[in-house]
């Protein structure tokens, strides 16, 4: 049997520099407008709960078949949905109000369940299975210091936001560049 790869898999390499692009720049926002990037994070919060929240169900019901913890990603992407859907319904103000005990207990949820996913990978044999560990674990901690100290909770959150922001936009440029040199590699 011959194991054939598809050169088209990682096509436009640069969708995801420029997302690297975009999440540096969301990232420095939130260190440079504390305040109006509280309100924004706000409704982008309970956007992002919806959408990714969906992207879970698919995710789950697309992968049963290989995954035997797909029902985790189902009960994460139902949570997600039903959580941002009753945010939504909510008055901002009140969503500010308690954005950082529904962000510590959304983070204590997917932080469990990226050590999970960080277990099973590793499993595997996955290369990088220990940074999703090791920043679950960070995720992990950073959920008790929000539930533990609300007063200072929204704060923390502009700053892991703005940080996870600028980091999650380095990694997606470094990405792009390796899709592109992988590509380079097929021509």
């Amino acid at each position: 049997m011959e194991i054939r790869i598809d050169n088209n898999v990682f096509k436009h390499w640069w969708v995801s520099l420029i997302v690297g692009i975009m999440g540096i720049i969301a990232g420095i926002c939130c260190f440079v407008t504390p305040i109006r990037s509280l309100a924004v994070l706000t409704d982008f919060f309970v956007v992002i709960l919806i959408v990714g929240g969906i992207f879970n169900v698919v995710t789950a019901a697309l992968n049963a078949k290989w995954n035997r913890y797909w029902g985790w990603d189902l009960a994460r992407g139902i949570l997600e949905i039903l959580l941002g859907i009753w945010m939504l319904l909510l008055p901002t103000p009140i969503i500010t109000t308690i954005l950082v005990y529904i962000f510590g207990f959304w983070m204590l949820f997917n932080s469990i369940m990226g050590i999970c996913e960080a277990c099973e990978l590793s499993n595997i044999r996955l290369v990088g299975w220990g940074w999703l560990l090791a920043c679950s674990i960070l995720g992990l901690l950073c959920s008790f210091i929000f539930l533990m100290a609300p007063v200072y909770g929204g704060i923390f959150v502009l700053a892991y936001i703005g940080a996870s922001f600028i980091l999650y936009g380095i990694f997606r440029i470094v990405l792009a560049f390796q899709i592109r040199k992988y590509n380079k590699q097929f021509e």
